[in-house]
């Protein structure tokens, strides 16, 4: 068993990219579809019945919502009507002659005026007067006002809105043109409670026709689920068990299936409900299952065929698609082995952008990236050459600037010693900081130093200057919080500019000269600011000072500054240096920014 399985996955490792993504469409692509064809069929016609119903639910919501919008201005025109002092005064006044009526009705005008603004959701509006001196009146400008006679008084409508206390009777009747609309009455009261007026208002026919018109599906709109108001069915079809059904529904929307003798339905169902009244009406859709499951049975038969011939489309495709792909794969393994053997000028180019063409385009980039990395190396060993060049550069000079390092020193300490037998404090400390600084000078080396040690040599001069300047000239350093001392810093980065400060800067003040040495940290950047507030220098000679730290050979008189600039440069990359500020007359303050470096000396 173990070495027929052995054998088995051997079988599949040895085959070629080809006749994989044949087996594997075949019994991965070909059989699936199948199942999923079934599958999908039966999902299909539920889906199709479970998208019906809730269009058909939408739908029904939507022209719902445009009527009860209608309904709602019919219903506030009735209310703001019965409220109108005016419609108080036609019924409540005793009229002895028809000018003094026509007088009032002409200056009732909110009537018109509803029916202008509102023209899109109300055709008529009628107010029945109690009044009989009215009774004869025949006015022409009066249509809108009428006369509360038996024949009004004794329709259906009007008994059941005389037995309303603030509500509005909905009901339906034919408006001006013969369609049965929505129509709305209240009735406003005397003082003694008795009926002094009835407000009618007729909805548009136009607002319920044509967004039921614009259906396909059959659709009523009902009132009280008993009376049918309007219709988009056709001539001579008739639902008959559609009322019964509606009478057993309580609830205000739905949308499930119904059994009428051998038809199975789909009713959908949204009732409108108006403020302010006990009655309501209903839109109803109903549409046969037959015609939902028609529907998908040709969608699955026109989809039949496209299968097959998709089927037999994809075979082709995908062994052309493998045989491409085999080609690809045998040239990528071509150029990639041309990489490892270090050819790169035989590596050809693979085109496209599917997953060779960007392989191929990360072993091009890996490519790139060793030639660079070489090239960096070289780069690299160039720039070490050139900083240990540097720095015996600066070892020489301080050397040759020196005659006989130790007979320098034993001479200081004897002169130091004999401060200390004559108290001479003061020259002690003095002697005793001057030779501290030329020893640190002197031992300079490619080594680094901590920046704690390179600010000390520089607190050592600023002590030795304050002794011969006093309080002509003031200093201080400034280290700010946070800032670790123990970094490795390049030696004499700091010292020049000091004593620049002090030669070119502050010594031609005769008073209140000012040199402040900032340390600080901005984000893994150190950044030491050395500022003055001395002679400074005109445009001319600050350009001259800024083109000759930018070169690699320059004047002898900048060579400290220029000196200091490149080092940090070639130690730490071309975004780090000096960089220098100065304006005549106002000091000069100078910038040194160098990476901040967490390594101690060991």
């Amino acid at each position: 068993m173990k070495k027929y399985k052995t054998k088995k996955k051997n079988w599949i490792k040895d085959m070629r990219v080809p006749q994989r993504m044949l087996l594997v469409y075949l019994i991965g692509g070909i059989l699936p579809l199948l199942i999923t064809s079934i599958y999908t069929n039966m999902q299909t016609r539920r889906m199709m019945v479970d998208l019906t119903e809730e269009t058909q639910r939408e739908e029904l919501s939507l022209i719902a919502s445009s009527i009860q919008e209608s309904i709602m201005v019919v219903g506030n025109v009735t209310r703001l009507l019965s409220e109108d002092r005016q419609t108080y005064q036609l019924a409540e006044t005793t009229y002895s002659n028809q000018f003094e009526f026509l007088k009032d009705v002409t200056n009732y005008t909110a009537i018109q005026d509803y029916l202008n603004y509102y023209q899109q959701d109300i055709s008529e509006i009628t107010i029945y007067l109690d009044n009989p001196s009215v009774e004869h009146t025949v006015i022409d400008n009066a249509d809108n006002i009428a006369y509360l006679g038996d024949y009004i008084i004794t329709q259906e409508w009007y008994q059941k809105a005389s037995q309303l206390e603030d509500l509005v009777y909905w009901h339906y009747q034919e408006d001006a043109n013969g369609y049965l609309s929505p129509r709305a009455a209240r009735v406003v009261r005397d003082s003694n409670g008795d009926v002094a007026a009835v407000i009618a208002v007729t909805m548009q026919y136009s607002r319920v026709a044509e967004a039921i018109n614009e259906r396909a599906v059959d659709t009523f709109l009902f009132y009280n689920n008993s009376s049918m108001v309007y219709s988009n069915l056709e001539t001579g079809k008739v639902y008959p068990f559609l009322s019964e059904k509606l009478r057993e529904e309580e609830e205000n929307a739905y949308s499930h299936k119904v059994l009428s003798g051998v038809e199975e339905y789909l009713l959908t169902y949204q009732s409108i409900k108006p403020q302010d009244s006990v009655n309501y009406y209903s839109l109803v859709s109903i549409q046969k299952y037959q015609e939902i499951m028609s529907n998908v049975n040709k969608i699955n038969l026109r989809a039949f065929f496209p299968e097959i011939l998709g089927m037999i489309i994809s075979i082709v495709l995908i062994f052309s698609f493998a045989v491409l792909y085999d080609q690809r794969i045998n040239q990528m393994r071509l150029q990639m082995h041309r990489v490892a053997q270090g050819e790169y000028d035989k590596v050809v180019p693979v085109g496209g952008n599917d997953e060779i063409g960007e392989l191929y385009q990360e072993l091009e980039q890996m490519m790139k990236d060793i030639q660079a990395l070489m090239a960096r190396v070289v780069e690299e060993q160039v720039q070490k050459e050139k900083l240990h060049t540097r720095q015996k550069e600066v070892e020489f000079k301080m050397l040759a600037s020196q005659i006989n390092p130790h007979f320098l020193y034993n001479t200081l300490e004897t002169i130091r010693m004999n401060a200390v037998v004559n108290h001479q404090t003061e020259i002690e400390e003095l002697v005793k900081m001057l030779a501290r600084i030329m020893r640190y000078n002197i031992q300079v080396t490619d080594q680094m130093v901590t920046l704690k040690a390179e600010l000390r040599m520089v607190q050592y001069y600023l002590k030795i200057q304050n002794y011969r300047f006093g309080d002509r000239i003031t200093s201080e350093i400034l280290i700010e919080e946070g800032v670790d001392q123990e970094t490795l810093v390049m030696p004499l980065i700091v010292q020049p500019f000091v004593e620049n400060a002090f030669i070119h800067g502050l010594e031609q003040k005769d008073s209140d000269g000012r040199l402040t040495i900032h340390v600080g940290m901005k984000g893994d950047v150190v950044e030491i600011i050395i500022e003055d507030n001395g002679v400074g220098m005109d445009y001319y000679t600050l350009g001259q000072i800024r083109k000759s730290m930018r070169e690699d050979s320059g004047d002898q008189i900048h060579i400290g500054i220029r000196n200091v600039n490149q080092r940090l440069r070639i130690q730490y990359g071309e975004e780090y240096g000096v960089k220098i500020e100065s304006n005549l007359g106002c000091g000069t303050r100078i910038f040194i920014t160098f990476p901040y470096n967490s390594q101690k000396n060991a």
